[in-house]
């Protein structure tokens, strides 16, 4: 995609945020707001009921009336998703498509994620009508399975990902060297300057799904040394309880808003109103779940260091490379990184690699995979974090920490 020089204007996108990193926390705090004050008024009033009280009597029916309330959705997030996705990354000289570009790969993931959220949502109702809440809690389960299964297909549907084989061979070399068996390893190229790919597929099946862009942005040894710390993650079983963990949080969190006033899994509009609810709930994994994921980070980091004494030196340099395409925020108020962000800055990561080794498990990647599982209740909320609010590349894979 063409870069843009930066802007000169003093004119105020989101009251005057000074930073870029700033200016989309700002935004996804509006954003997710937003949608939370409405899930509220939605549910106060009564909506679901209002529109959809006693409609569909089919599968069919169910999917159809769902993809008419998430089609009014995507209407309501459009705003937040061009300020996203388009105008902040223009007005702070980010790389960004051209606006038309950008607005059919919007209407390309909306209409993905229209489809497989609607039949998801029309099967946790097929759940609930055989099996009450304990179908409807179960087909959440399985559904979420299937998330983390297809997670690289839905990602490459949602944001036109594109596969590319045959660039890896220097960094196999590097790999070898340093002694790494590492899981099969996806290339993928994306227009999104933050995409990070990460760690894909059922536990014992992973997939370690590598940017195009880091081969060409890094040494082959430095990329080496993040695909070694992602083979960590895997074999020390930090990312199999990540998951483990988005799972259960996914599932209580729905089986308590299916318990709420008005909440119902057998039609469409006590599914919504359900809906409704764990959405409402989904805000509190946003605040608490940041904190177990940053240690997990630090774990990884740690990880990397005491098997491989290279990226002591290595990884500072690495790391600066990929804030740089995110937020290019090296350090955070305290406050401001516990309550938003599931990584933590760049200069703690650095004090941290600089220490002493600490072997610990926890549980990688916990909040965003939490948020991002979330679909399969139709959370709203999956795709409006600050992070990736407008930029469909990363609403199945929200960026990761190397």
């Amino acid at each position: 995609p063409p870069k843009t020089p930066p802007m000169t204007s003093n004119r105020s996108l989101l009251a005057r945020p000074a930073t870029y990193a700033r200016a989309r926390l700002q935004l996804g705090m509006g954003g997710v707001g937003s949608f939370v004050v409405l899930a509220a008024v939605a549910l106060a009033t009564g909506l679901p009921a209002r529109l959809f009280g006693g409609m569909g009597h089919g599968l069919f029916d169910h999917m159809s009336l769902l993809a008419l309330w998430l089609a009014g959705v995507a209407l309501l997030c459009l705003p937040l998703d061009h300020l996203g996705g388009y105008v902040l990354p223009k007005r702070f000289g980010r790389t960004h498509p051209e606006l038309d570009a950008w607005f059919l790969g919007w209407m390309r993931g909306v209409l993905v994620l229209l489809v497989v959220m609607s039949v998801s949502g029309g099967l946790v109702i097929l759940g609930g009508r055989y099996g009450g809440r304990v179908g409807a809690t179960g087909m959440v389960g399985v559904l979420a399975a299937g998330w983390m299964a297809g997670q690289m297909a839905l990602a490459r549907l949602v944001g036109g990902l594109r596969r590319v084989d045959g660039r890896m061979d220097a960094v196999d070399d590097e790999l070898r060297k340093l002694g790494v068996v590492a899981p099969p390893v996806v290339v993928v190229d994306s227009d999104d300057e933050g995409f990070t790919g990460g760690i894909a597929g059922l536990p014992t099946a992973e997939r370690l799904v590598l940017p195009l862009a880091w081969i060409g942005r890094f040494e082959p040894a430095q990329v080496a040394l993040l695909l070694a710390r992602r083979t960590l993650i895997v074999d020390h079983g930090m990312r199999a309880l990540g998951l483990a963990g988005a799972l259960l949080w996914t599932l209580a969190t729905f089986a308590l808003a299916a318990s709420l006033p008005g909440a119902g899994v057998q039609d469409v509009a006590g599914f919504l109103t359900t809906s409704l609810w764990f959405t409402l709930l989904s805000f509190v994994g946003l605040l608490v779940l940041p904190t177990p994921s940053r240690s997990a980070t630090f774990s990884a980091d740690s990880l990397l260091v005491d098997e491989h004494g290279a990226a002591r030196a290595e990884m500072p340099e690495v790391l600066a490379g990929l804030d740089a395409f995110q937020d290019d925020e090296p350090s955070r108020a305290p406050g401001v990184e516990r309550i938003f962000h599931p990584i933590p800055n760049l200069e703690s990561r650095r004090a941290a690699i600089a220490g002493p080794p600490e072997r610990k498990i926890a549980p990688w990647h916990l909040a965003r995979a939490a948020i991002s599982m979330s679909i399969v209740a139709l959370n709203p909320l999956a795709r409006l974090v600050h992070c990736n609010v407008g930029r469909p590349d990363l609403w199945v894979f929200l960026p990761a920490d190397g």
